[in-house]
């Protein structure tokens, strides 16, 4: 509890004024730190298991329990199977988690943080176009070929003003563009519309323009990208979500290596629940190879060593963002350097 209090405050401190000056309401505010208590939850249950496991195990070597059991014949692991359990029971927990609960949760924050935001643009304005307001709006559709560029687009009326759109053939030339004083999206039906405007088209490989066509109306509804998507996509990394990471991962192709930093982060969060194994693994050895009449020397040695967890994930992002390693090398970076760091451990104490 006492962890999940300092990553409340921690965002409180971050948000939560910025949301009463909005003029948030209680309500909206508890809705708001409900979703945020399980975005919490990955990083609150790995630390929470691994001080129980540190506390219960030192306890036990402190007792001379352990001495007493390994005398009888238990193993090291017959000894601590019953946290083998509990580590695997709540790697499979988050392991759900993060496939189903967090992608929820983190949308909905978002979503309320956004709501507060355009509620208290509300009482500004009558005018639902001035609200949500993303200036040049920039997007690249690498796979379909479409470069979009919006002058003024407001994401709450889901309209925009001079908008240019170049679609673009697999060498990257301009094969048509279409110029229009006017665009809006539609999110029932997933279309978009462009009003007054020109269709130009150009030759293939020499841009030159061929022809062009004004027309009053334009509709589209083959487009698979939306304001939102857009709009997410030049958000800084800490501030984007796991739903976020998950549909940018899944948009633009591997081989594009603006986004690796994304990928390293959705997949780390994808290989998070492994650390409740990881810090088992680690503080055993710890634990009860510590000196008996000061336990706590083996604490700070498993909780430095905990520390030095972040520390490899630091460096495997580092890697992964200089296409040393592939996204998924750099996520699982950390694991790696403390499995085989806890296996060597496990095995010294485990014959003893």
């Amino acid at each position: 509890m006492l962890i999940l209090g300092i990553l409340l405050l921690e965002d409180m401190y971050r948000n939560l004024k910025n949301f009463l000056e909005r003029g948030a309401d209680v309500k909206t505010l508890l809705c708001y730190y409900g979703f945020v208590v399980p975005n919490c939850l990955g990083t609150v249950l790995p630390i929470s298991f691994f001080i129980s496991v540190l506390y219960v195990l030192n306890d036990m070597q402190a007792h001379n329990e352990v001495v007493a059991l390994r005398a009888s014949g238990m193993t090291v692991f017959s000894i601590t199977r019953g946290f083998w359990f509990a580590a695997v029971l709540l790697t499979g927990l988050l392991i759900g988690f993060n496939a189903y609960l967090l992608p929820y949760a983190s949308d909905r924050m978002n979503t309320i943080a956004q709501q507060i935001d355009y509620n208290a643009q509300k009482k500004h304005t009558n005018d639902t176009e001035q609200i949500g307001i993303r200036y040049n709006l920039c997007f690249h559709h690498p796979t379909a070929g479409r470069l979009w560029r919006i002058n003024r687009f407001g994401l709450y009326a889901n309209r925009g003003t001079f908008t240019t759109l170049s679609m673009l053939d697999t060498e990257g030339n301009e094969r048509e563009r279409i110029e229009a004083h006017a665009v809006s999206f539609d999110p029932k039906t997933h279309t978009w519309h462009f009003s007054n405007g020109k269709h130009w088209y150009f030759e293939e490989k020499s841009n030159t323009v061929r022809n062009f066509k004004p027309f009053a109306e334009e509709t589209y509804d083959t487009f698979d990208e939306t304001p939102p998507f857009m709009d997410c996509v030049h958000k800084p990394l800490k501030h984007l979500g796991a739903h976020e990471l998950k549909q940018i991962i899944n948009f633009f192709p591997e081989n594009n290596t603006h986004f690796s930093e994304h990928r390293i982060a959705y997949a780390s969060i994808a290989s998070s629940p492994l650390i409740c194994l990881m810090v088992l693994l680690l503080a055993i050895p710890f634990s009860l190879g510590g000196v008996r009449t000061n336990p706590m020397v083996g604490i700070s040695k498993a909780v430095g060593l905990f520390f030095v967890y972040y520390l490899a994930g630091g460096f495997g992002r580092m890697l992964g963002t200089r296409g040393m390693l592939s996204p998924l090398a750099a996520a699982w970076f950390p694991n790696a350097i403390m499995l085989v760091f806890g296996l060597v451990l496990y095995r010294k104490l485990a014959p003893r």
